[in-house]
């Protein structure tokens, strides 16, 4: 591994890179920036519509990298639909009950992904449904339990 370079664009700490053929990166601005890796460059830079410090993002597979999930440490998992004009409409998808540091995009399903958040909670959700799926709830001190 060599260094490529820098990227600047954040006015806050980075928490979260996904390396992919566009490129995307959030911060403690609540701003996720879409890079073009080979001029080292932003593409686009908007809002998340989170309300704390951006800690994941990811692009969802199969979208033409325009289909971008995130989530931070006001609970909140969100989605930013890049339109063909270049504007981004964003939405609140779900919520924890405390920050959320994990996603995880299910292999090649364009609309399934799982979060996961201090508050021990996994949720399933599935971008054609109006509301995320509970599926584990790890306690700290009494093990695993269902929902």
């Amino acid at each position: 591994m060599c260094f490529y370079g820098d990227l600047n664009g954040h006015q806050g700490c980075v928490n979260t890179i996904h390396f992919n053929p566009a490129g995307v990166s959030g911060s403690d601005d609540k701003n996720v920036i879409v890079w073009n890796w080979a001029t080292k460059s932003k593409e686009i830079i908007y809002h998340s519509g989170h309300l704390d410090n951006v800690f994941k993002v990811r692009v969802m597979p199969y979208t033409d990298d325009r289909t971008i999930i995130t989530s931070a440490a006001d609970g909140q998992v969100s989605v930013g639909q890049i339109m063909d004009n270049g504007q981004v409409s964003t939405r609140l998808l779900g919520l924890h009950n405390g920050r959320v540091h994990g996603l995880t995009i299910e292999e090649g399903a364009p609309y399934v992904f799982y979060s996961c958040s201090e508050d021990g909670l996994v949720q399933q959700f599935d971008m054609r449904s109006h509301a995320p799926t509970k599926l584990l709830l790890a306690l700290h001190s009494r093990g695993i339990g269902y929902l």
